[in-house]
């Protein structure tokens, strides 16, 4: 089922987990926009080094993931009913790579709900949903250790490449 993966580790327990636990990944929708809002501040509440998030962004982010579904998803992750998280999904053609490259943009889940293994699952319904894509990319601040070897126990590798970013006004 997840050929080519053998970095994931456990993934089939994974995996179980997840459907005892009735987890189902779906699109944003117009609904979950205060339980996402939340979600997106606490990220950025318990992770603050990258830039300041604020609502002006997150209507722009919604607005593009809607307009482009090809370009950005949203896509929300909910066990039992119950939104537990957030994944933010973005594509770009790679040449290096020969394909496009999924980049996690965020991934964030509830603290209440950590621990279940509900990143896992969300890393491996992306690798078993975009099997075409060349590759997989994300990034995480230094200080998010745990996000940091999660990603590396799916095999996720420091890129040979400096990641530099230039904000434009």
């Amino acid at each position: 089922m997840l050929q080519g993966f053998q970095h994931c580790g456990n993934i089939l327990s994974m995996l179980v987990y997840n459907v005892i636990m009735n987890v189902t990944y779906r699109e944003y929708e117009d609904n979950d926009f205060g339980e996402l809002r939340d979600m997106i501040f606490c990220l950025y509440a318990e992770d603050p080094e990258g830039q300041p998030i604020d609502d002006a962004k997150i209507a722009k982010t919604i607005n593009e993931s809607e307009t482009h579904p090809d370009k950005l998803r949203i896509v929300m992750i909910r066990a039992d009913e119950a939104v537990v998280g957030y994944g933010i999904l973005v594509f770009c053609w790679s040449n290096e790579y020969g394909g496009d490259i999924l980049c996690i943009d965020e991934l964030y889940i509830k603290k209440e709900y950590r621990g279940n293994r509900l990143a896992s699952g969300f890393i491996g319904y992306l690798m078993n949903t975009y099997k075409n894509a060349a590759a997989m990319a994300v990034e995480t601040t230094p200080s998010n250790e745990a996000a940091l070897e999660l990603y590396k126990r799916f095999g996720f590798e420091a890129s040979r490449n400096n990641h530099l970013v230039l904000p434009l006004p």
